[in-house]
C-alpha cells in the first residue's frame, strides 16, 4: 500500500505543477501586468512609516499597529467577489475559534492592493466580511486600510506579495494567504490558502508574540481571479487546483477499492 500511496502523491505533485504552469501561461496570454507570487521574507522588518487610511477615513501609519501584540497582514481589494471575501471570512472564523492567548489580542490588517479603493469601500467590506462572524470587541481589532500606490507597493514588496492586474476586466490576480508579524514589526510566519486550524493559528500567534521567527514552509498558491465568461476558460489557479484535487481523490478512491477487493478475494486461513 505504501508504494501506491507514494505513486499517488508523486502524481498529485506532478499534476499540481502542470496546473500551476498552465495557469501562469494563461495569465500571461491575457496581458497581465505584474507577477503572481508570494515570497517568504522571514525576518524582514516592515516599514513602519508607511501611511494609509483606515475604514473610518483616519490617517494612520503602519507603525501605529505595532508594539503591543502580534499583527496579521492580509492583502485583498474591496470590490473583489471571488477569493478575497472567502479568505478573510475563513481567517476570521478560525480566529473566532481561538480562546485566550495572543491570537485573541492580535491586530489584523486587511490592506487593499487597489489604490482606487476608498475608506468608504473599506468600511463596507469590513461589514460584509466580518459581521455575524466575530463579536464586536474582536471586529474592533480588524482594520481595513486603503492607501496610495507608492505605500501599497512598498508594503507588498517588503512582505513578498506580488500580484497582477488585468486591464480588460479590472481584476487583480493574487495569491491567498497572510503574513504574521511580531510586535516589533518583523515577519515571523506565513500562512497560505485555507489549510490551517484554530489551534495552529493560536500557536503561531503565541510564537510571534514571543518574537520567534518560523522556518519557510512549503506552499501551494491559490490565485484569486475572475472568470471571463465572454473570452475564454477559467484563469484562476484555484479552479485548476480543485480539478486536480478531484482527480487525485478519484484515483485514491479507486486504489482503495482495488485494495479492498483484493483483500476480499484472498483465501482465509484457519487459525491454529
Amino acid at each position: 500500500m505504501k508504494p501506491l500511496t507514494g505513486a499517488t502523491i508523486t502524481l498529485a505533485l506532478a499534476l499540481l505543477q502542470t496546473a500551476s504552469l498552465a495557469a501562469s501561461a494563461d495569465l500571461g496570454r491575457r496581458g497581465f501586468t505584474g507577477t503572481v507570487e508570494y515570497a517568504q521574507h522571514l525576518g524582514r522588518s516592515l516599514p513602519a512609516e508607511l501611511r494609509f487610511r483606515d475604514e473610518r477615513g483616519n490617517a494612520v501609519h503602519l507603525g501605529d499597529y505595532l508594539g503591543t501584540s502580534p499583527l496579521g497582514v492580509v492583502f485583498a481589494y474591496y470590490h473583489c467577489s471571488n477569493l478575497c471575501p472567502m479568505q478573510i471570512r475563513n481567517l476570521a472564523q478560525r480566529l473566532a475559534q481561538t480562546s485566550g492567548g495572543a491570537a485573541t489580542q492580535a491586530q489584523m490588517l486587511v490592506v487593499s492592493i487597489d489604490p482606487l479603493d476608498s475608506p468608504a469601500q473599506a468600511l463596507r467590506a469590513k461589514h460584509e466580511f466580518l459581521d455575524n462572524l466575530l463579536p464586536p470587541e474582536r471586529i474592533a481589532r480588524w482594520h481595513f486600510l486603503s492607501g496610495a500606490a507608492a505605500d501599497i507597493a512598498r508594503l507588498t514588496e517588503a512582505v513578498g506579495f506580488r500580484y497582477g492586474y488585468d486591464q480588460a476586466t479590472h481584476q487583480y490576480a493574487h495569491a491567498a494567504g497572510f503574513a504574521l508579524i511580531t510586535p516589533e514589526g518583523t515577519i515571523a510566519r506565513y500562512f497560505f490558502g485555507f489549510d490551517f486550524t484554530a489551534n495552529e493559528l493560536g500557536q503561531a500567534f503565541t510564537e510571534a508574540a514571543s518574537r520567534r521567527v518560523a522556518s519557510p514552509i512549503e506552499r501551494l498558491l491559490l490565485v484569486c481571479f475572475h472568470y471571463d465568461l465572454a473570452n475564454g476558460p477559467y484563469s484562476a489557479l484555484i479552479v485548476k487546483v480543485l480539478r486536480v484535487a478531484s482527480i487525485v481523490m478519484l484515483l485514491g478512491m479507486l486504489a482503495l477499492a482495488s485494495i479492498l477487493r483484493a483483500r476480499a478475494r484472498r483465501p482465509r486461513t484457519s487459525e491454529t
